[in-house]
């Protein structure tokens, strides 16, 4: 292992590397003022000081904007286009943010570990409030495009929390605090769907531009307690007798960067193509599609075998099995959640309601289940270390209650309801336990590498799921809703001759083109449109069980367990804080040994 400081952390040093990895990542030496070192050792009232008060404040607001950059005009977007356009580039809304998104996991997890953390997340509010400011005053779905895609980069930044301070607080306590900054999302990421939709009801001056003036406001005090309180160490202490800042640019991995940035944002659009604005057999399709795998796969070779000191993603990661099967969770919880956001609103709309308030409330579901695991994972992570069962446990009733909901009708309202909520809450058990753990199992000084890693293939696997999932619906659809709509129309009366433009009508949701339909008509094809969506619906989540089988091989066979992890350790100290240390009798110390 690399040598981390004086004489004095040298026992600091052993035991925090203790049950780490032993890949190496190529790190310079740390100065000893930036290692937090042993809790007990921290000054008395550090963690009641102002800087580290101020800095959870800080990560919190962060946070919350993450979620309402998208959360609240992802959820009317339809709303917007009849507002701004109608414009066909109203698919690349998703598009931007995802690709900025999964990209800047990786660009602000690796630079922050190389050049100090401090102005890359005063840097992401920064990117927040300009794309904010831009949506706010925005007078085309082109303006919404840029507002997206530096929302989605700033998210990136915003959303890494788990970086900022896992680092910052002791081992055993990075998944309490994870909790804590998720619980403050609860308004935004649980009832975005109501409140964007009663913005347009109680605000029709400023509709969708009432979120975005809400994220300025909530940007400008991030930045500012940011600016104030946020002092990580900087580059000189994570350097220490190391090359400089413009050396370490000149020889960062620019090649590696631009390629994985490419190769996965062109993937994303051949995704986000398919079966929207191009049929997957297209040449738009195929070629956006194989043309972003190319790029990636010769980043990955370019990844392995350019020589560089720091990687955007050093190969040497997927050497870690653990590691790679908290990723491959993590990943799996996405494809739920990000799927879910999707499928969910449309399978609420056509099975159960088609009031647009009723449609928002019953979107809750999603981002309120997962945020209640989230926070029980907090607790479980801290109290409950043993995070394969806990995994395991959280991943089968995620994989239970999601595959349970194929058993969905017209009549099960609130039994459907209760199973999205339970097999969310799962999700979220996942994903905290996963955002916890992946800093656990690699060196201090690779916590930003490690957690961007994972965030953007959780994020490409969430948008590849949401992808598939809609063109299996489509499939289905098109599949069942002849077969159940064509007979109780024509049963009804309508000429068979009328059966296409009747069809084309259940999509559009207007009948008046269609020669010889009737209130009678009408009447005889609700039920039967119903029953072709329940079985749709039905074939889409019987078809995440193979994923969950995925998940359950990962987590009983592959992921730790934390007892070995949850030590009082802390990672780094905020600089120019507190500079008293505690003095500790020789009582506490024997009493706080971990």
């Amino acid at each position: 292992m690399e040598k981390m400081g004086g004489v004095e952390h040298a026992e600091h040093a052993v035991h925090q590397h203790e049950h780490v990895t032993d890949i190496e990542l190529h790190h310079d030496q740390v100065a000893p003022e930036a290692i937090g070192g042993l809790q007990r050792e921290l000054p008395a009232n550090y963690y009641r000081s102002a800087a580290f008060i101020g800095t959870v404040v800080a990560t919190c607001l962060a946070q919350i904007s993450g979620y309402l950059g998208w959360v609240l005009p992802a959820n009317t977007l339809s709303l917007i286009n009849l507002q701004l356009g109608p414009s066909t580039n109203i698919i690349w809304l998703a598009v931007s943010w995802q690709a900025a998104f999964a990209v800047g996991f990786l660009w602000v997890g690796r630079l922050s570990d190389i050049f100090g953390r401090r102005w890359f997340f005063i840097g992401s509010s920064v990117l927040a409030l300009i794309g904010n400011i831009i949506g706010a005053s925005a007078q085309s779905i082109e303006m919404l495009l840029a507002t997206n895609t530096l929302n989605g980069l700033a998210a990136s930044g915003q959303l890494s929390f788990n970086v900022i301070l896992g680092e910052l607080v002791p081992n055993k306590q990075r998944g309490t605090y994870n909790a804590i900054v998720l619980s403050t999302s609860v308004p935004f990421a649980v009832f975005g769907p109501p409140i964007a939709r009663a913005f347009y009801e109680n605000v029709p001056s400023l509709t969708f531009r009432m979120s975005y003036i809400l994220g300025v406001v909530i940007n400008v005090m991030a930045v500012t307690l940011y600016v104030i309180f946020y002092h990580p160490p900087v580059y000189e202490q994570l350097h220490v007798g190391g090359k400089s800042k413009w050396q370490q640019l000149k020889t960062f991995d620019w090649i590696g960067s631009i390629l994985f940035t490419a190769g996965l944002t062109v993937f994303l659009i051949g995704l986000n193509w398919g079966g929207t604005g191009y049929a997957w057999d297209s040449a738009h399709v195929l070629g956006a599609f194989f043309a972003g795998i190319a790029g990636l796969v010769a980043f990955g070779f370019w990844e392995a075998y350019c020589g560089l000191e720091y990687p955007i993603m050093p190969m040497r990661l997927f050497k870690n099995i653990k590691s790679d099967a908290i990723v491959a969770c993590a990943s799996i919880g996405a494809m739920v959640y990000y799927s879910g956001t999707v499928i969910w609103p449309t399978m609420a709309g056509t099975l159960f309601t088609t009031s647009v308030s009723d449609v928002g409330w019953l979107s809750c579901a999603v981002g309120g289940g997962l945020l209640f695991g989230q926070i029980l994972a907090g607790a479980g992570i801290r109290y409950l270390p043993k995070m394969r069962w806990q995994m395991t446990v959280a991943g089968v009733i995620m994989m239970a209650f999601i595959a349970a909901l194929a058993s969905s009708a017209e009549g099960t309202r609130v039994r459907t309801v209760v199973f999205l909520l339970i097999g969310c809450a799962g999700a979220g058990y996942v994903e905290n336990l996963t955002l916890s753990a992946i800093t656990l199992v690699w060196e201090p000084e690779d916590i930003g590498l490690v957690a961007g890693m994972m965030g953007c293939i959780r994020t490409a696997a969430g948008a590849l799921a949401t992808s598939m999932y809609s063109a299996i619906l489509t499939s289905e659809i098109t599949k069942y809703l002849p077969a159940k709509v064509g007979p109780a129309a024509v049963g009804a009366g309508l000429p068979v001759d009328s059966l296409p433009a009747l069809l084309a009508g259940v999509g559009t949701g207007s009948f008046d083109a269609v020669p010889g339909v009737n209130a009678g008509v009408l009447a005889a094809i609700a039920p039967a449109i119903k029953q072709a969506y329940a079985m749709a619906f039905r074939t889409v989540f019987l078809c995440t069980l193979p994923f969950g089988v995925i998940l359950l091989i990962a987590a009983i066979f592959y992921c730790p367990n934390m007892e070995d992890y949850l030590t009082d350790e802390v990672a780094r100290k905020l600089q120019g804080a507190v500079t008293e240390p505690k003095v500790a009798s020789k009582g506490d110390e024997e009493s706080q040994v971990t």
